[in-house]
């Protein structure tokens, strides 16, 4: 292991101002064991939880099934500790038979809008690739939002600095 200040102590140290003036070496290295030690809590969480289940996951199950339930939260005592065992229910729809179904509701005489959430999505490759006409009927339902900006530092090897891409170069945009 390296003598390396702990990274946690250093930004803890650290006033927001004084992190923009580091130098981008110092931000990257910061950023790498941010980023280690994130995954390695993950791993140890993932470790514990299993462990948890392992131990517990079979009493948890037997009060479900007693409550006549197969997913959900119970709640037990074992050793001092109050254990809060949740098994969340996680379903899934196959999309071409929700949509044979929906048609079925329709056939009924039944307006679907009561029964499920009808959403509309547009794929944006597709959304480009549309004639201008039928761009133009979509673009009144189209809001273009953008997401949280994120930045990667890639240390340049041999001296050699890769083109920078902009996507003001791409599609024979100006």
């Amino acid at each position: 292991m390296t003598a390396e200040p702990d990274v946690l102590d250093e930004i803890g140290q650290l006033y927001m101002n004084e992190l923009d003036k580091l130098p981008l070496p110092d931000l990257d290295r910061m950023i790498k064991q941010v980023t280690a030690a994130k995954d390695t809590a993950a791993l140890y969480l993932n470790a514990l939880q299993l462990t948890l289940h392992n131990r517990l996951g079979g009493q948890a199950q037997q009060l479900r099934q007693e409550a006549g339930k197969s997913t959900g939260t119970v709640r037990f005592e074992v050793d001092g500790y109050l254990v809060v065992a949740d098994l969340p229910k996680r379903p899934e729809y196959n999309q071409v038979k929700l949509k044979e179904a929906v048609e079925a509701l329709r056939k009924w005489g039944e307006d679907p809008e009561n029964y499920v959430g009808i959403e509309i999505k547009v794929a944006e490759s597709k959304y480009t690739a549309w004639p201008p006409g039928i761009r133009d009927l979509f673009e009144p339902a189209r809001t273009l939002k953008t997401g949280k900006p994120s930045y990667k530092l890639e240390q340049i090897k041999s001296g050699v600095i890769p083109d920078a891409a902009n996507d003001s170069h791409f599609g024979g945009g100006v």
